[in-house]
């Protein structure tokens, strides 16, 4: 199984709550140039495209979705998890590729629960990890 790790865009500092809070005019920018970078690359025949539920995951993941021409579910656990949950929730999908958009520091730990290797997630980057 492939998973590709995607962190949200930059987002607004303050909302009402952290769910709530999105990406910025910057972040959008940034992101949809990644994407469509990314979009040229990309190879998967079969693939998921799966996003946390805060707003600016979900703000990140329509903007991978357009950019990809595939729709994209919200999955509630992508808002935190361990890889242990991540990769029980995954196989029930039964699918060989996955698209998570979702946050710090789940990425790093599951990168690093995995691999033992120590990354800065920056945000708007794409991590590849094999399981």
């Amino acid at each position: 199984m492939k998973i590709y790790f995607i962190r949200h865009g930059i987002a607004e500092a303050f909302a009402d709550s952290d769910f709530q809070r999105e990406l910025t005019l910057e972040g959008k920018i940034k992101l949809n140039d990644t994407f469509r970078e990314f979009a040229k690359i990309f190879d998967e025949e079969e693939y998921l495209i799966y996003s946390s539920p805060l707003v600016r995951a979900v703000q990140s993941a329509e903007i991978l979705s357009n950019k990809l021409g595939e729709d994209f579910e919200i999955k509630d656990y992508l808002a935190g998890f361990s890889i242990e949950e991540l990769e029980k929730e995954l196989k029930k999908d039964n699918c060989n590729a996955y698209i998570l958009v979702t946050h710090e520091p789940y990425i790093s730990q599951a990168i690093y629960d995995k691999t033992k290797k120590l990354l800065n997630i920056s945000r708007g980057s794409i991590h590849i990890l094999e399981i």
